[in-house]
Parts: C-alpha cells; structure tokens; sequence
C-alpha cells in the first residue's frame, strides 16, 4: 500500500471526529448545567437576562444567569425593584456599594433583609431585583454548589417576605 493512503485515511478520520469532539461540553460548561440542575431539583428556576446599565457604564452590560423564585399565582402585576452592586461605595447607596436601579423601593422588612443577606453575597452576585419574574439573583456561577445553596436560602427569605400577604406585615 502506499503511504498517501494512510495519510488521506488519517486526514478524513480527523475531518469526521473532530468536529463531533468539538460538541462535547467543556468542564465549566458542565459544571454550570450541573448547578442550574440542582437549582431546579430545589425548586428554583433559571434563565438569562441583561442588567440594566448603571449610571456609570459606558457599554451595554454582558447577558447574565439569572436565578429566581417566581411570584404566587396569584400576584398578576409586580412593580420591579432593582438593586445592583457599583464599583464604589457611597453614603447615597442603599447600603455600601449596593444602589437602586429603579424608583420603586421594596417593603421595609424585605429592606431589612437585604441589609442582612447583602455582605454574605459573594462578588459574582451583581445585582438582586423583583418584578414579574419574582425574586432574582442574578449571579456569574463563579463558586461552587455550597454558594448556589446560600443563594437559594436567600432567595426564600426575601421571597417569603416580598409576598407575604399584606394582614401579616403588621
């Protein structure tokens, strides 16, 4: 046999499983669907979507992964509040570097809760907010599944303040 055989032989085998192998999910892809399963299993749903530009951007911000706890059914129109973290801390944020992205403002026990929640974030969660969607955590899925469980607990504590009925909010 001739040598340019082999060669064409081995050129289409790369040509045939290279591309197959190019489909195949890196290891961070699978470690983000890994939490974005486990964040189903617990009830919680996931989704993309693009913050808002703060005050300061320049550019349009990158689409992030969006955890969230949607509203109860009952609930048909939400007003949606906002709270982003900023490059900066000032005396006019909400607490340090968290500001309001939105005029609409929260309860004052789901404020109480966000000045508890708010230091335990890690520097991954950008912003928090709630509106039609229900409670959200937008977060980079920079750590591992002891945080998205953290993330998790948070997201019912405000949820089940956010909307606990109205006769119980003394």
């Amino acid at each position: 046999m001739n040598i340019w055989f082999f060669i064409i032989l081995i050129v289409v085998i790369a040509l045939v499983i290279g591309p197959i192998s190019m489909l195949k999910p890196s290891p961070g892809q699978k470690r983000k669907e890994q939490l974005r399963t486990y964040a189903s299993t617990r009830g919680v749903r996931f989704s993309m979507r693009k913050l808002p530009p703060l005050k300061t951007d320049m550019d349009q911000p990158a689409t992030l992964p969006v955890y969230y706890l949607p509203p109860p059914s009952k609930i048909q129109e939400v007003p949606e509040w906002i709270l982003m973290r900023t490059p900066y801390v000032h005396e006019s944020n909400f607490y340090l570097a968290w500001d309001w992205q939105t005029d609409v403002r929260p309860s004052v026990a789901t404020c109480d809760l966000l000045r508890v929640y708010l230091p335990q974030l890690p520097e991954s969660v950008p912003a928090i907010s709630c509106g039609n969607m229900g409670i959200c955590i937008f977060w980079q899925e920079k750590e591992a599944v002891e945080t998205l469980d953290r993330l998790i607990e948070m997201l019912r504590g405000l949820h089940q303040t956010e909307y606990q009925p109205a006769d119980s909010q003394g």
